[in-house]
């Protein structure tokens, strides 16, 4: 309905009470972050009971050697068959805190699926394999955070037992990419070489990976802050949909910062279009929480 009051003006709900961090994974495909996460989960006794040891007897079954990658595989055929999914979301707690991690896909096919995971983080895990280094993805996600407004960022360098836990390697990696993010006018909290199939550097520290003095993973993201509510920021509305009724155009989805007014002008890059919010409209749906703002606009 429409909603002509002071209410009119809508803002990002989210509190600062104890909510879990939530940490979206990208990266490369096939550099390991389904293996990072499933070490992730077992190292912080975060798997359900007895999980691994199904996971282990279904690749005994099919002569495979067991992967952690394969516990978070199974962890979202079971999401699936509840609802569908585009990203996987999954609970963990350190010592200090709760965590929801959020999968997001590594093919580029899958780009916009990697958008939608995204936008719900307050940080991010970006993976890089040491033996393979920087490829095309690792730098496009690096993009796309800093277009999402993600600036809590952690560089795993994965894989390192692959180039025999060499410093040189790792040093060159860091440096190619710190460089890159530079340009992108970012800047990671840490780059840790880590070994997520070993379980190097993960939840405890490596004595294979001596030269280096940083945080393990976790200890980095237990440094790391949920993203606040600040009206005062521009304007950050991620889009989930648009609907048209005729002549009417409405766009649903949820601010992550800022206001929004009836009456308040939008630009839209790059063909600068403008618009008019013409009204703020919302589901009838008492007892759901704060609802996701819907936008009717005006063209002009």
């Amino acid at each position: 309905m429409t909603d002509p009051s002071p209410q009119s003006a809508i803002q990002n709900p989210k509190s600062s009470a104890a909510v879990p961090l939530k940490v979206v994974f990208v990266g490369h495909v096939d550099h390991g972050k389904s293996t990072l996460i499933g070490r992730i989960l077992h190292d912080t006794d975060s798997l359900p009971e007895g999980k691994i040891d199904m996971v282990k007897k279904a690749c005994a079954a099919e002569g495979m050697e067991f992967e952690f990658a394969f516990v978070l595989d199974a962890l979202l055929e079971e999401q699936k068959q509840n609802v569908t999914i585009d990203t996987t979301q999954i609970p963990f707690r350190t010592a200090r805190r709760n965590y929801v991690i959020i999968d997001a896909p590594g093919h580029k096919e899958f780009l916009k699926n990697m958008i939608t995971g995204a936008s719900r983080a307050d940080a991010a895990i970006l993976v890089i394999a040491a033996n393979e280094g920087v490829r095309e993805q690792s730098r496009r996600h690096a993009y796309l955070l800093g277009l999402l407004g993600i600036r809590q960022i952690l560089v795993v360098v994965n894989k390192m037992d692959l180039a025999n836990y060499s410093e040189k390697r790792f040093g060159e990696i860091e440096s190619e990419y710190k460089n890159f993010l530079v340009d992108l006018s970012l800047e990671a909290r840490a780059f840790i070489p880590a070994s997520a199939r070993q379980g190097e550097n993960v939840a405890s520290r490596s004595e294979k990976i001596a030269w280096y003095d940083g945080p393990t993973l976790l200890e980095a993201l237990d440094l790391l802050e949920v993203r606040k509510a600040d009206v005062d920021l521009p304007l950050r509305f991620c889009v989930q949909d648009v609907y048209r009724f005729g002549e009417r155009r409405i766009v649903a989805g949820r601010i992550e910062t800022g206001t929004l007014r009836v009456g308040d002008e939008l630009v839209f890059s790059p063909a600068n279009k403008s618009s008019m919010i013409a009204s703020i409209e919302r589901w009838n749906a008492p007892g759901m929480g704060w609802p996701s703002p819907e936008i009717r606009l005006e063209s002009h």
